[in-house]
Order: C-alpha cells, then structure tokens, then sequence
C-alpha cells in the first residue's frame, strides 16, 4: 500500500508505528463499532450514573478483600 492510496485511519496507524497485524485489528474494532452503532460516553452521562463506588469503603480495603478471596480459592498444597 503506498502512502497516497492510505485511507486516513490507515495513515494515522503507519504514524503510530503500528504494525500490519495491529493496524487490520484496529480496523476490525472500527468496523464492529460501526455496525453495532456504538458511541462513546459522554461526560453528562458518567455523571448520570453517580457514584459507583460506595463512599464507607476504600479501595485499598476491596483490594485486600480481593487479594484475600483469591488466596483463598486455591489449594493449600499447591
């Protein structure tokens, strides 16, 4: 493919340095994007949805919470 024949999404993947493989998988998403109509979020939208994460716990404590079940899920002997 020569420069002059790049579609625009094209020539800005050989900018990023994409590969060949990496470049038809970003086409691909862009396509499945596409037909499915997807759009991205909007700011007002984010803001919609309030708050996820409850306020009377920290981060640190689900990641222990988490950290905890995972040791938990394996076998002693391994």
């Amino acid at each position: 493919m020569t420069k002059s024949n790049l579609t625009a999404d094209a020539a800005d993947d050989v900018a990023e340095g994409l590969s060949p493989e990496q470049s038809r998988a970003r086409a691909r998403l862009r396509k499945l994007i596409a037909e499915q109509g997807v759009k991205p979020i909007t700011a007002e939208q984010l803001d919609a949805m309030g708050d996820l994460w409850p306020e009377d716990e920290s981060v640190d404590e689900f990641l222990a919470w988490r950290e905890e079940q995972v040791d938990c899920s394996y076998p002693t002997w391994l």
